[in-house]
């Protein structure tokens, strides 16, 4: 394995998140993380970074590096040095913000027009505060997701924690399945083979396996 190859295999997938200043998204990130809600949270300044490793449903597991953008348009510069290689992609808007939802399609060109033009990331639009009295109608919302149906769509709460752990759990599950159809970052010696961690439950530790990239 080259330096390059073994640094690739050390880092974690990226994921960013995208939407207006006070929609949640560092809550959303706060909650899964730690699982903490501050009714009081202040608005990112410039990015955050917080990392989590997720135990997928067969065993294997995945480590996430989450970015968290702040929403003010004067920071926006600084995230879009970040979209070019993000492996998925968070738009979140908050379910009693009318504005915030109608944005979100702006966030849609400001990534697709900044990101590498990798096909097949995982992208989502998460519609938060669902706890709040509702503004944006769930007629629009159906209009989108039909408009965009290459998107996910979750609504949650970070407040209440609902809808937090599938986002990320489902996240997760697609974003290692892409990781072994595309041959995985790491690679042994041989180019056809990816290594991948795989959870022994009865030792309770992890085994290091190897797949056939046929």
């Amino acid at each position: 394995m080259s330096k390059k190859q073994k640094k690739e295999a050390e880092e974690p997938l990226k994921v960013i998140t995208l939407g207006e200043s006070g929609v949640g998204k560092t809550s959303i990130i706060r909650r899964y993380i730690h699982n903490i809600f501050d009714e009081n949270n202040l608005s990112t300044i410039g990015l955050n970074f917080s990392f989590k490793e997720i135990k997928l449903n067969d065993g294997n597991s995945i480590q996430l590096k989450l970015i968290d953008t702040a929403g003010q348009e004067k920071y926006k510069a600084l995230a879009k040095s970040y979209f070019k290689n993000v492996d998925a992609v968070l738009f979140v808007f908050a379910i009693n913000s009318q504005e915030s939802f109608d944005n979100i399609k702006n966030w849609i060109k400001l990534f697709d027009d900044n990101h590498n033009g990798k096909a097949g990331i995982p992208k989502c639009i998460i519609g938060n505060k669902s706890d709040q009295e509702r503004e944006v109608k769930e007629d629009l919302v159906e209009q989108f997701k039909n408009d965009h149906q290459n998107f996910k769509y979750y609504e949650t709460s970070a407040k209440n924690n609902d809808g937090i752990e599938k986002l990320f759990q489902d996240l997760g599950e697609d974003l290692y399945r892409i990781q072994v159809e595309n041959g995985g970052r790491g690679r042994s010696k041989s180019q056809n083979t990816i290594k991948v961690s795989k959870y022994d439950k009865k030792n309770k530790k992890n085994n290091c396996a190897c797949l056939k990239v046929v």
